[in-house]
């Protein structure tokens, strides 16, 4: 395991806390290896759990219905028909991304391009819009039951065309935290021995966008979170307050499907990233 790992490691345990899994179902999720992300752990996840993997089926969403991340029947009348299409139907679509990092954030995303990012093949923010200029590899890979077909992990795997570098491979799937009447959307992050997650709140707006929120103030709400696991069914976890980030999927005055993801270190916005969704005339087959 590379220095910067344990480091990392260190600082979950010794400034985090030790959870019982059984008490913080909400929080748990598959965890990576200690040499590379990339889709390395969705073969071993799928060999683990004895489930069989599909990959962009046509009609393949993030979500099998938006009711899943616990929006109300009025909410699901107002909410934009693209955007619950987009989720719903995620394989459909083809998708542009522009990045802007914010003033002296920028060395930092280098940085941990070099130190993490780049050896893992996980969480390859864009540093630039050049390179995503060329577009997005986009994969809806679903693990599924082999006896019933059912689906029991979602993972969006998308990859930077111009460098084939892995900008997010993240699972999809939702969590009932105590804290919450609701369903909350969390998007977990392979990561050697453990992983990143973050757990989101909804909002319909009145224009029919949707506003997803990770800006919980103390560990339990909705936020940015790592875990860690030793392999011996001992757990720790550390929420990160100091990280917020905020989505919202929206159509624009042209009807073009669009997201703007933004996300804040300490109150300062650092990162902006923008998304245009195109609807595929001809939806993919599916990947063999």
């Amino acid at each position: 395991m590379a220095i910067q790992d344990k480091i990392t490691q260190i600082w979950v345990k010794t400034t985090g806390k030790k959870i019982n899994p059984n008490d913080f179902e909400w929080l748990i999720g598959p965890i990576g290896n200690t040499d590379i992300i990339k889709d390395k752990f969705i073969f071993e996840l799928a060999e683990k759990e004895n489930l069989e993997i599909r990959k962009n089926l046509p009609n393949s969403g993030l979500l099998e219905k938006m009711e899943q991340i616990g929006i109300s029947d009025l909410d699901k009348n107002r909410l934009n028909d693209k955007v619950a299409d987009f989720y719903e139907n995620t394989s459909n679509y083809d998708f542009e991304v522009w990045s802007e990092w914010k003033g002296i954030f920028k060395p930092f995303g280098k940085l941990l391009y070099l130190i993490f990012s780049k050896r893992l093949q996980q969480l390859n923010l864009p540093l630039n819009s050049i390179d995503t200029a060329k577009g997005l590899k986009s994969q809806i890979i679903k693990l599924k039951d082999k006896q019933t077909k059912e689906t029991k992990w979602t993972i969006w795997y998308r990859i930077i065309k111009s460098t084939n570098d892995v900008i997010y491979s993240g699972i999809y799937t939702t969590c009932k935290n105590p804290n919450y009447k609701k369903p909350l959307l969390k998007v977990v992050f392979p990561l050697p021995n453990g992983n990143a997650s973050v757990v989101m709140t909804e909002k319909v707006e009145k224009d029919g966008s949707l506003l997803l929120c990770s800006d919980g103030k103390k560990f339990g709400d909705n936020g940015f979170y790592f875990t860690l696991t030793n392999g011996k069914g001992e757990y720790w976890a550390r929420f990160v307050k100091s990280m917020h980030e905020w989505i919202r999927v929206y159509e624009d005055d042209e009807n073009v499907l669009r997201a703007d993801h933004n996300l804040n270190f300490y109150g300062i916005r650092f990162l902006n990233l923008h998304y245009r969704m195109n609807k595929k005339t001809v939806a993919n087959k599916e990947l063999r």
